[in-house]
């Protein structure tokens, strides 16, 4: 793996909270839907389910940190860390061999993801961000596919158990996906999702739908 780039954001508002609120959704041509995954990368430790960002053999993807603290994305194995990406800044990684990967936020190690790299991708990777929910509180802290409003989400499940991609506050809900199927879910209000896995609820993600600037409706 390879660190690409750390770079500053064109714009930046201080909290996700604050820059979500209020915004309405803007109708855009939208992007095909970001690739996720339902892992289980060892089937005996629980602890290792999860959530996972998918990307192709060579392709890259980019955290934006939309925090009010620095962060990292550092591999548990070593292989790739972003070092501390200010708030406003992005950094982008390289992923060059299969697998799949664990990582998490070196200063606040309760921030975790997962990326599978695979052969068999058939498109980019999603976009990605760094997010707090709540400032004050850290157990918000976390890591999403970031989408802009009208945007979808699909997540394949990979692993070899039904999982369900279920919103914390109750407003979308997969149902159960079988291993091998998918499930696709439209994002259309900006604002930052949690959501678990209702039979394994120690599984946890976040999805940002970010709001639209005014040069973005227009084309520009």
């Amino acid at each position: 793996m390879q660190l690409i780039n750390r770079s500053g954001l064109f714009a930046f508002a201080s909290l996700l909270a604050a820059s979500l609120a209020g915004v309405p959704a803007v109708a855009l041509a939208q992007a095909g839907p970001a690739p996720a995954a339902m892992v289980e990368q060892n089937i005996s430790d629980i602890n290792s389910w999860g959530f996972a960002a998918a990307v192709p053999v060579g392709g890259t993807l980019t955290w934006s940190n939309l925090g009010s603290q620095a962060h990292t994305v550092t591999a548990a194995d070593g292989s790739f860390d972003s070092g501390l990406v200010a708030p406003g800044s992005t950094a982008s990684i390289e992923f060059d061999t299969p697998g799949v990967f664990s990582y998490t936020c070196s200063p606040h190690p309760w921030m975790k993801g997962i990326v599978v790299v695979s052969p068999d991708a058939t498109s980019d990777g999603p976009s990605m961000a760094m997010v707090e929910g709540s400032v004050s509180d850290i157990n918000s802290w976390g890591f999403a596919v970031s989408v802009q409003p009208g945007q979808s989400v699909a997540w394949s499940n990979l692993g070899s158990q039904a999982h369900s991609v279920t919103a914390a506050d109750g407003s979308f809900d997969t149902g159960l996906v079988a291993p091998g199927a998918s499930a696709t879910l439209e994002f259309d209000t900006p604002g930052l999702f949690a959501y678990v896995c209702t039979p394994h609820p120690w599984m946890k993600g976040n999805v940002a739908v970010n709001p639209v600037t005014g040069q973005e409706a227009a084309g520009t």
